[in-house]
Order: C-alpha cells, then sequence, then structure tokens
C-alpha cells in the first residue's frame, strides 16, 4: 500500500503519537524551567545582598565598625546595630569610645567635636564627655556606653 505522504499507515502514527506525547509534555517542560529559574535567582540573590541585610541584630554579639586603617586619629564613626545607632570615636591611637548615638532627650543624631573633645546634640545644644556624661545642657541623663575592641585589625562594638 502506497501511501501520498510517504511511509506506511504505520510511521505515520507513530509520528501523531510523538507529536502529541510533546504537546502533552510543553506545560512540564515550562513548570520545570520557571522553577528552576526562581531557585537560580533566589540563590544569587542571598548571595549578593550586602551582610547587614542577611544578619539577625538581636542575635548578634557585636557589631563591626571599621578597620584601624579605615578609622583615622581624632575622627568618629556612627554605626547601626539593629535599631540602635552607635557613636564610636578615636581620640587617640589607641583610645577608641563608644556610647549611643541618638539625645536621650530627642532623639537627634550626636555629634563628635574633635578640638572640644566632646560630643554634641545639634538639636538641643546638649555637651556629653566621652564618657556619656552630660557636660552642659538640660538634660541629666547620661548616654548609654558601649565597649570597644579591635580584633585582627578591625574595629568591633559590644554590649558594655
Amino acid at each position: 500500500m502506497n501511501d501520498p505522504t510517504g511511509g506506511t499507515p504505520m510511521e505515520r502514527g507513530g509520528q501523531r503519537l510523538s507529536r502529541v506525547a510533546s504537546r502533552a509534555t510543553r506545560p512540564v517542560l515550562w513548570a520545570v524551567l520557571g522553577a528552576s529559574t526562581l531557585i537560580a535567582l533566589v540563590i544569587v540573590a542571598f548571595f549578593l545582598l550586602p551582610p547587614p541585610y542577611l544578619k539577625v541584630p538581636d542575635v548578634q554579639p557585636v557589631v563591626r565598625v571599621a578597620r584601624l586603617s579605615e578609622f583615622p586619629v581624632g575622627t568618629s564613626r556612627m554605626v547601626t546595630w539593629g535599631n540602635r545607632s552607635v557613636l564610636v570615636v578615636r581620640r587617640d591611637a589607641a583610645a577608641f569610645f563608644a556610647v549611643q548615638g541618638t539625645a536621650p532627650s530627642d532623639g537627634c543624631f550626636l555629634e563628635w567635636n574633635p578640638e572640644a573633645l566632646r560630643i554634641e546634640s545639634p538639636c538641643t545644644y546638649v555637651v556629653y564627655d566621652l564618657d556619656g556624661n552630660v557636660v552642659e545642657g538640660l538634660t541629666r541623663t547620661p548616654l548609654r556606653r558601649f565597649r570597644v575592641f579591635e580584633r585582627s585589625g578591625t574595629l568591633y562594638v559590644t554590649e558594655a
């Protein structure tokens, strides 16, 4: 029996079955491809996110401030630790101080005054010493202190 399309009826039926099977598997292939792409994107995003977003601040015993080589004498750094701000001051080569970074009376960010060796609130003009005690101003509430330590050339802050 000759067929004008070529081949025997059995061969044509086999081709028809393979086309039907490939059409039936297309949604499954698209689902697998979509799922694997989504998983790959999640993995890439996990590794590309900056470290602070991957850390749980309440569980962390310390917070990194800076490398000693990046923290000049007479300067200060404000670091965030969860919902807290910490002001870290480097008075000289070996003296570091860390106090809460916001004024207890109004929540204003504190600033380091290197000429006066004092911490000042630009909002209420309260002045604190390096230990967080009030030197001048209308409040008597001292600043919360933190312990500063150095390990392998990097400065860290932890609870006092």
